[in-house]
C-alpha cells in the first residue's frame, strides 16, 4: 500500500481499533497463475501482545479453499487482508486555501502472512462460535444465538463445506489520509463541513481527525 509519511498510521492500537471497527474485509490471494482471488468474509482479530492472528473461513466452492489447503509450513501460500475503516469525499469548498481540488479521507490497514488451513473440527466449531458471538453481542439485548440452538449434528454436518484459516500476521501496513498534509484553517474546515453533514460516515471520518490530529 502506497503511504505518503504524513499519512503512515504506526499506532498499532488506532490500527487494531479500525481491523475489529471493520471486520468484514477482503482476502487477497494470489492463484500462482498471475491471478488474484479475492473474497469477502468476516475476519476475527486475535492479538496478544506482539502477536497478530487473523482467523475467517471460505466456502470449500471457493476457489480460495483450494489455496488455503494447500498452504503449508514447507511451502506457504500468502494473502493479505484488507480492512477499510472510515472514509468521506472532501471538497474543496471546505478548504481556505484556493486552487484546491477534491479528495477523499480514509483510514486503512493491510495485514499480510502466511495462511495456516485449520483441519481440527474443535477449532473450526471455536472460530465459528467466536464469530457468532462476536456479532450477536451487538445485537443486545438480544438474547445471543449460539451454535447449540441448532439440531444435533446440523454443525457439524455443514461445517464439512467450508475451509477454515488462520493468518499470521507478519507484515501490518495502516494508513490515515485525514488532510494531514493540510493547513490547520483547511483541516478545521473539512472537519466542520463534515460534521454538519451528520452522516454516520462523515460524523466518523471526523471523529478520527480530531483524533489523529488531521
Amino acid at each position: 500500500m502506497y503511504i505518503p509519511p504524513a499519512f503512515r498510521l504506526d499506532d498499532r492500537a488506532a490500527a487494531l481499533e479500525v481491523m475489529r471497527g471493520n471486520p468484514f474485509a477482503l482476502l487477497v490471494v494470489a492463484t500462482g497463475r498471475g491471478e488474484l482471488e479475492i473474497t469477502h468474509l468476516p475476519i476475527l482479530v486475535d492479538a496478544a501482545g506482539d502477536a497478530l492472528a487473523l482467523r475467517g473461513h471460505v466456502s470449500k466452492a471457493n476457489p480460495a479453499a483450494g489455496l488455503i489447503a494447500g498452504s503449508s509450513a514447507a511451502d506457504p501460500v500468502r494473502a493479505t487482508v484488507v480492512f477499510s475503516g472510515a472514509h468521506s469525499y472532501v471538497s474543496p469548498d471546505w478548504y481556505q486555501a484556493e486552487n484546491q481540488v477534491p479528495t477523499w479521507n480514509y483510514l486503512a490497514v493491510h495485514a499480510a502472512g502466511a495462511l495456516e488451513p485449520v483441519d481440527d473440527p474443535a477449532e473450526v466449531e471455536r472460530l465459528l462460535a467466536d464469530l457468532s458471538a462476536e456479532h450477536e453481542a451487538a445485537l443486545a439485548p438480544k438474547r445471543p444465538w449460539t451454535l447449540g440452538k441448532m439440531a444435533p449434528g446440523t454443525a457439524g454436518r455443514m461445517m464439512k463445506g467450508i475451509t477454515a484459516f488462520r493468518l499470521t500476521v507478519d507484515r501490518l501496513e495502516a494508513k490515515a489520509k485525514l488532510s494531514q498534509n493540510k493547513g490547520e484553517a483547511d483541516r478545521g474546515g473539512v472537519t466542520a463541513a463534515l460534521d454538519a453533514l451528520a452522516r454516520p460516515d462523515t460524523v466518523e471520518t471526523a471523529a478520527w481527525m480530531r483524533r489523529l490530529g488531521g
